[in-house]
């Protein structure tokens, strides 16, 4: 008898135990996203190539169009017996494109702060700040819309043939995209919060069963590539006295994969820094970033900063305006990344790009909004020594969920 009791004991201690394993409730999803539409109408330089000028940025470019940016962002969380707080994200494009699935990460969280694995942007991106923008769908800096042909102009002049991307016209320093990472952020204390990340190769996580070992270099590659990626970065949110304030501050590494176009290559570095002063409905505030060695090309540098004013009514309604510049230098020694009529020297090339924005925008109820915006943008073109203008009238649709 004895031992059927001590049998039944044990077989409560079991099933008590059990119990407790399973008190945390399981993750359940929950889904949001937003969906953004805009429309333009544009007056672009739009002459065609002409001896050794090439074509102006909006040769062969509609001056108007209708343009989608969304996606559907599933997310879940759960606390832990512990108190250990552990969740998932998901971030799923609105538009059929290449990188489908793009911010995928779990975290596990707790008093100690925050771990992260996954695939996303590094910390000195998540962490940065710029200037003030009422959003993002004709800003100045990091625009969803170009009216003018400008990103694709860079990407079709042999200086680019290298590799998309040298035109980023923002100060959010994240050239590599979401990589597969490891990340830690500290917890807030004092409105100050501190962030690491890493990861291996430039490169989104696959699923397990594909063979995907990557390769440290690139051959018959007609440019250097990146390979893994080292950053850090802070951040404050506070105030002091009637003036809020955020300060931030990052640094990325990516080290250099080569190529065998014979192009030198090189570490990329990336700094960011970026300061927003509040104060009542007003708010005011710039950012900048340098990058050495952009897309690990030796000599190829660029630095980019922006400034901002907003104000933002008692009522629906609120207005800004904004100034970006970007400079892009060459290396004439790396020849092949640049135009025909470059030669090769010990010199350089630089290219100079600048947005003025004039933002307003009015919301029509929660995570609902329609946008105007006038802009203005100029690109002077040092390899050939030309400037092109584009002046645009842009209006939008902001739908959050």
């Amino acid at each position: 008898m004895k031992k059927v009791l001590l049998s039944t004991s044990a077989l409560v201690s079991v099933a008590f135990a059990a119990q407790q394993a399973q008190a945390a409730d399981p993750i359940e999803l929950s889904v949001g996203g937003y969906q953004y539409w805009g429309t333009f109408l544009a007056d672009n330089d739009d002459n065609p190539a002409a001896g050794t000028l090439p074509a102006q940025p909006g040769f062969n470019r509609y001056d108007t169009r209708i343009q989608f940016d969304g996606e559907i962002q599933f997310k879940g969380k759960t606390i832990l017996d512990n108190g250990l707080e552990v969740g998932v994200r998901f971030e799923l494009e609105g538009e059929t494109q290449g990188d489908q699935m793009d911010e995928t990460y779990a975290y596990i969280e707790g008093s100690f702060g925050q771990f992260r694995v996954g695939n996303d942007d590094p910390v000195a991106y998540q962490m940065a700040t710029a200037a003030p923008y009422l959003n993002y769908i004709f800003a100045a800096n990091s625009p969803t819309i170009f009216t003018n042909g400008l990103s694709q102009f860079f990407s079709a002049t042999g200086r680019t043939a290298l590799g998309a991307g040298y035109a980023t016209f923002t100060t959010f320093p994240g050239m590599s995209g979401d990589d597969a990472s490891l990340m830690y952020f500290t917890p807030v204390f004092n409105g100050f919060q501190f962030g690491v990340s890493y990861a291996p190769d430039n490169g989104e996580a696959r699923p397990a069963g594909v063979y995907n070992l990557g390769t440290r270099t690139l051959s018959n590659a007609t440019a250097p590539g990146l390979a893994e990626q080292y950053s850090i970065a802070g951040r404050y949110d506070g105030e002091i006295g009637d003036v809020g304030l955020t300060v931030a501050a990052g640094y990325l590494n990516n080290k250099e994969k080569a190529g065998g176009s014979g192009i030198a290559g090189d570490d990329m570095e990336a700094y960011d820094a970026g300061v927003v002063l509040y104060w009542g409905n007003w708010g005011l505030g710039g950012s900048y970033m340098a990058v050495d060695n952009m897309r690990a090309v030796a000599g190829t540098d660029t630095t980019a900063y922006d400034l901002g004013l907003a104000y933002w009514s008692d009522g629906a309604w609120s207005a800004g305006v904004y100034w970006l510049h970007q400079e892009i230098e060459y290396s004439t020694a790396n020849s092949a990344a640049l135009p025909g009529p470059i030669a090769a020297g010990g010199g350089s090339v630089e290219d100079e790009f600048d947005a003025y924005r004039l933002m307003g925008q009015y919301d029509l109820g929660p995570g609902i909004a329609v946008t105007g915006a006038l802009g203005w943008d100029t690109f002077d073109d040092g390899a050939v020594g030309d400037e092109y203008d584009s002046k645009f009238v842009g209006a939008g649709l902001i739908v959050e969920f």
